[in-house]
């Protein structure tokens, strides 16, 4: 199989968890319904995108230069295999059903976000992004494969390229929505962060126990 192939295989499904977290998303459709809420919801997709870009880059980085000085080709698999168990392990801890009282109380600065004003989508989408250890954890296993893969340094900026916007896709497509069709898709975001904020354990449950096992398989396949 072609090296860009490979990494693709081994990084994709983890961009797709990283897009899937609830907790960026509900931060953005609550800033989205605020009074400037797309100038907001802007500033914080522009912020999310730069930390993970920076977040990725570094990583890759690191594990580039790790490989050089050690010399260890089967570092990258074994830090994938430890990061693909601990996401599996978190994932069962996390696995709750949803709540029987409804909708859960958002946290107070989550909550108070709607009447923030657009300069401060940019200071939470930064926030969001480099205070989750479970996308911390998916980046780090993603930058990890690309950093320790054989393709070319321009095809591992193109596929860094990717993976930020794939991960970041989950705040693009509503914000871009919202800006094209505001009253038409406005209905359909806010159940849509209900949904998330009820259903957050469960989903972020069976996304760390599915990437956490795919990770895990990939590893081991490269040990």
């Amino acid at each position: 199989m072609h090296p860009a192939a490979e990494v693709l295989g081994a990084t994709l499904p983890l961009a797709v968890a990283i897009a899937l977290s609830p907790l960026p998303v509900i931060a953005l459709l609550l800033l989205l319904s605020g009074p400037r809420g797309t100038a907001a919801g802007t500033l914080f997709a522009l912020s999310r995108v730069i930390a993970l870009a920076v977040l990725l880059g570094i990583v890759v980085a690191a594990s580039d230069a790790v490989e050089h000085l050690t010399g260890a080709a089967s570092l990258p698999a074994v830090v994938r295999l430890v990061i693909g168990a601990a996401l599996v392990v978190l994932g069962l801890t996390r696995w709750r059903p949803r709540p029987d009282d409804g909708e859960p109380e958002l946290p107070r600065w989550l909550a108070s976000i709607t009447e923030a004003p657009p300069s401060r989508g940019l200071v939470l989408g930064a926030i969001v992004t480099i205070s989750n250890p479970k996308e911390l954890a998916f980046l780090l296993a993603a930058g990890v494969s690309l950093g320790g893969s054989a393709v070319s340094g321009l095809q591992e900026v193109g596929i860094a390229a990717l993976l930020v916007v794939i991960s970041a896709l989950s705040v693009l497509a509503p914000l871009v929505a919202m800006v094209v069709a505001p009253h038409r898709v406005a209905p359909a975001l806010d159940r849509l962060r209900r949904w998330l904020t009820t259903n957050t354990s469960l989903v972020m449950g069976v996304l760390l126990i599915v990437i956490g096992t795919v990770v895990v398989g990939g590893a081991i396949g490269d040990l």
